[in-house]
């Protein structure tokens, strides 16, 4: 039996997809024309979300969707695609085996996707239920909230309009000649204690400065922040922010310090742009034993204020902070690697 899958109406089978991929639609529904399992139809779309979805579906039938969620969170705004494989409880069972071997195929007609998920019974079609799997293959549901220590809701990707273009690995390519703005000045200042550690001081503009990275109305993309005179037992200051990238804020990276880098980098997931934010920990080489162990102390807090990230990276080298190895581990956490051709 053919594995290969065609389209009964490829301009409205395309159409019912740009629909939802550009958000005129946030659902679309497919089926299989005549019962035949080697051809596909657009059945029916609609703007009401998974929960409508869920009152289209048949019970008899084994069917396809496309489903487009968002979250908006603080200023931006979350754009994920979710492909559902229904399997209607009152298909006969002899049947299934026939219509389950072109599944390779039709995954390819859905492509790109965040997550691919299976129901059985309607009820579990639902949004919360589509955003809690999407948070699990992206990693956020575990790697947040452990940063957090759990406390803290989940994060996802970000759609923006920043205009930055995508890299050579479906990354951005951050704007080159960028400015460079050094501060490491103190101001005033408050004080976290880390959760059976020792407390920390942070410049009094560090907050600001790190909104300033996370904003869509900024061109800044990073900030660095290190402890002032490069001394441990001193508060965290912003040591530089700009809007070059990776090349830029890695000149700050000495052998001998500490510094903590909220970086902005974008994602192009079919159009859209998805706003990432990576938190790095750099920890040179020629840093003392002792500097090492009371930074630990200081774990619980610098996560805090960094949060939300995507994708934490601790480094020693140069050579593990690059654009490439950045946007692999990006494209890995939230699933686009493997999901997102």
């Amino acid at each position: 039996m053919s594995t290969d899958v065609s389209v009964q109406d490829q301009s409205i089978f395309d159409q019912a997809i740009a629909e939802v991929r550009g958000g005129s639609a946030n659902w679309a529904l497919f089926g299989h024309w005549d019962n035949n399992p080697n051809v596909l139809y657009h059945i029916s779309s609609g703007t009401g979300g998974a929960e409508e979805l869920a009152q289209q579906v048949d019970k008899a039938q084994y069917q396809y969707a496309i489903v487009r969620v968002e979250e908006t969170i603080d200023v931006s705004t979350t754009v994920k695609f979710a492909y559902i494989t229904w399997q209607g409880p009152d298909f006969p069972f002899t049947k299934r085996g026939k219509f389950g071997v072109v599944h390779g195929s039709i995954n390819k007609l859905f492509s790109p996707y965040h997550v691919s998920l299976e129901y059985e019974n309607a009820d579990d079609i639902t949004t919360a239920n589509i955003m809690t799997k999407i948070a699990e293959a992206s990693g956020t549901k575990s790697k947040v909230l452990e940063a957090s220590e759990g406390k803290l809701r989940p994060e996802r990707g970000f759609t923006s309009n920043t205009g930055h273009k995508s890299g050579p690995s479906g990354g951005s390519t951050p704007s080159k000649g960028g400015s460079v703005s050094a501060v490491g000045k103190l101001g005033s200042s408050f004080t976290g204690v880390a959760k059976g550690g020792a407390g920390v001081k942070f410049g009094g503009n560090v907050e600001e400065t790190i909104k300033d990275v996370r904003s869509d109305t900024t061109e800044t993309n990073w900030c660095v922040l290190g402890y002032e005179d490069g001394n441990v037992k001193n508060p965290i200051v912003i040591l530089g922010v700009g809007n070059g990238g990776v090349d830029e804020f890695k000149e700050l990276f000495k052998e001998d310090q500490i510094v903590y880098v909220l970086f902005r980098v974008t994602d192009m997931v079919d159009e859209i742009a998805t706003v990432k934010f990576v938190y790095i920990q750099w920890v040179g080489e020629g840093v003392k034993p002792m500097s090492k162990a009371k930074i630990s102390t200081h774990k619980g807090d610098i996560e805090k204020i960094f949060y939300p990230t995507h994708v934490n990276i601790f480094a020693t080298t140069a050579n593990e902070v690059s654009s490439r190895a950045i946007m692999d581990k990006v494209m890995s956490a939230s699933g686009s690697k493997s999901y997102v051709k």
